[in-house]
């Protein structure tokens, strides 16, 4: 089934919310496409700034995480380096395996 980059995205933070609210994170979700990060999410008195990403297994059934993102503008697609201190997680969906994976950026 052929998914667009965006429908892909949405799908990695929905699983994200599943995943992260049965491990027992209350989720909270900015009002904005145009913050650095998906989600926030709070534990236990902590709050964590959640950047989601959509990434499936390449050809050597490996995850590969780039830290940047993409987005068009009248002018074309643009690039954009991902602020490693703007995120405290990064998490990956995986559609093959179907699983979330959290790591520090």
């Amino acid at each position: 089934m052929y998914h667009h980059t965006k429908t892909k995205g949405d799908l990695a933070v929905l699983k994200a919310q599943v995943d992260l609210y049965e491990k027992g994170y209350m989720i909270l979700t900015p009002q904005t496409e145009h913050s650095p990060f998906d989600l926030v999410v709070y534990k236990d008195g902590i709050f964590k700034r959640v950047q989601v990403k959509y990434r499936e297994l390449n050809v050597r059934g490996i995850l590969e995480v780039r830290f940047r993102s993409n987005y068009s503008t009248a002018s074309g697609v643009t690039t954009k380096e991902v602020n490693k201190e703007e995120i405290d997680v990064y998490c990956v969906y995986c559609p093959q395996t179907d699983s979330c994976y959290y790591f520090n950026p």
